[in-house]
């Protein structure tokens, strides 16, 4: 990979590094994007998967395991049953998580130049999860941190795990 220092001035971000891969979804109430590279599987969650409250979150069984189910659906779905919902199963710190999104939308590539990074001020308002946004199909979809978004909750159980 070409190094910053010595790269021709009229080279663009895209033609330096390969697009990055994303995972369209809706969740939260808008369109987000998580990174392919992070995630292990996309499912719809049945009843083998048998979703159960433990402490005040919920877990789920997936490959011989427990793991943790984050509900991200819009507020409006929330109280609905799970069964059926869409599932995204991700890997964070050497721990897999499961997060329940409203629906999939498709993989995308999108190269550097097309993201869009909220310049200084308005980074100090936006969540700490959100890496950028790209415009796909005359909208926004906005580029989540995994790691950031499961916040400091989901942290002390991953430093359980390992």
């Amino acid at each position: 990979m070409r190094s910053f220092d010595n790269a021709n001035p009229k080279l663009v971000y895209s033609e330096m590094f390969a697009p990055i891969r994303f995972l369209r979804v809706q969740a939260l109430g808008a369109e987000l994007a998580f990174d392919a590279a992070g995630l292990c599987d996309v499912l719809e969650l049945a009843d083998n998967h048998a979703p159960v409250r433990f402490g005040r979150g919920l877990v789920m069984f997936y490959e011989g395991r427990i793991i943790p189910l984050v509900d991200y659906r819009s507020p409006s779905i929330r109280g609905t049953a799970l069964t059926g919902v869409q599932l995204v199963i991700a890997n964070v710190q050497r721990c897999r998580f499961a997060l329940a999104v409203d629906c999939m939308k498709e993989q995308v590539s999108v190269d550097y130049a097309e993201i869009d990074i909220p310049e200084g001020a308005l980074a100090d308002r936006c969540p700490p999860y959100l890496a950028g946004c790209i415009w796909r199909d005359g909208g926004k979809v906005y580029l989540v941190d995994l790691e950031r978004l499961l916040g400091p909750a989901i942290r002390t159980y991953v430093n359980g795990c390992e």
